[in-house]
């Protein structure tokens, strides 16, 4: 999925957010996206690209842990994935830092594993993160509130701006042992 933003004058840059699947309803719906456009200055970039983990809609991440997820399934994934990091000017990881167990959390971490060598195959030197991990853009709000006290900034946008950094790509794990905050997956 691409949504255009309109920046006169500028390079059309393409961000590629990878996030961990898809929701119930249109993305553009989603607080997840409209967090997402504000990180497209911050990343110098012009578009939003979405890609998924897995490319199978769940409400949340218990739901996500239930289902069956087939080989065809994440060919379909891999696919979709690879694609649009190979369109990319930029990536940012974003697939949240839930703890996700059974065998769609291995099959999860598999495919975080194969997203990284996928940028990095690609040439992606750097990529982007909110506080250093792979956090899922509908708790930015919440992570960078002025009641956590974890940033200071007047607006959503400017606390946004300090969490928000890139990251040599080749110096971030690659074999997660979870897909838990501790260690994060990177």
């Amino acid at each position: 999925m691409t949504a255009r933003v309109a920046i006169s004058g500028a390079d059309q840059r393409i961000l590629c957010a990878i996030l961990l699947n898809p929701p119930l309803r249109p993305a553009v719906d989603t607080i997840s996206h409209r967090n997402l456009l504000s990180a497209l200055p911050l990343t110098g970039c012009t578009e939003l690209r979405l890609a998924n983990l897995i490319d199978l809609q769940s409400k949340d991440q218990t739901h996500l842990a239930s289902l069956v997820v087939t080989g065809p399934d994440l060919d379909r994934s891999r696919q979709q994935l690879s694609e649009a990091i190979e369109g990319a000017d930029e990536i940012l990881f974003a697939w949240g830092t839930g703890r996700i167990t059974g065998v769609v959390g291995k099959l999860l971490k598999e495919q975080a594993a194969w997203v990284r060598t996928q940028v990095n195959t690609r040439g992606h030197s750097k990529i982007w993160m909110v506080a250093g991990t792979p956090r899922h853009p509908s708790r930015w709000r919440q992570f960078v509130g002025p009641e956590k006290r974890r940033v200071e900034g007047n607006s959503f946008e400017e606390r946004l701006t300090k969490v928000l950094a890139s990251h040599e790509s080749n110096t971030l794990p690659q074999q997660p042992t979870s897909l838990g905050p501790r260690p994060p997956i990177l």
